[in-house]
This record gives C-alpha cells, sequence and structure tokens, in this order.
C-alpha cells in the first residue's frame, strides 16, 4: 500500500503513528488506516492534527482529500 501525503508530514514533525495515536487517544490501527489511506480522521480530531501537527486547517484538509481525489482517477 501507497502511503499517502500524511504519512509525510508526520515524518517531517517526527512523530510516529504509535505516538500520535497516545497523543489522540486512538488506537495506533486507527491512525494507520489514515496514513495509507483507509480513512480519515473526523472534524474534531482534524482541529486536534492542526494544533499538534501546527498546520493550517487548509493544509489538513488537502491532505486528506488528497486520497478522495485519487480514488476517482
Amino acid at each position: 500500500m501507497k502511503r499517502t501525503a500524511f504519512f509525510n508530514l508526520l515524518k517531517s514533525r517526527n512523530i510516529t503513528a504509535y505516538k500520535l495515536a497516545l497523543m489522540l487517544g486512538y488506537d495506533k490501527t486507527t491512525v494507520y488506516k489514515w496514513i495509507y489511506g483507509q480513512g480519515e480522521p473526523n472534524a474534531e480530531t482534524m482541529l486536534k492534527l492542526i494544533v499538534i501537527l501546527d498546520v493550517s486547517a487548509l493544509e489538513i484538509l488537502q491532505i486528506f482529500a488528497e486520497k478522495n481525489d485519487r480514488a476517482k482517477q
């Protein structure tokens, strides 16, 4: 499976899936689904990601919209 821009963002912030899962109170399997484009966080979690990852709302929305764009092609 191909990793997504979300994986690259986590890597650039030196945050592992496990560490992010702990910060959010999720199981790491959930975070891996986001990394591999098999799901996306809800709006409340996206707001938390904006703060944790120090990105804009537009950036986080674009990252998760990426997988939907690829699915349409």
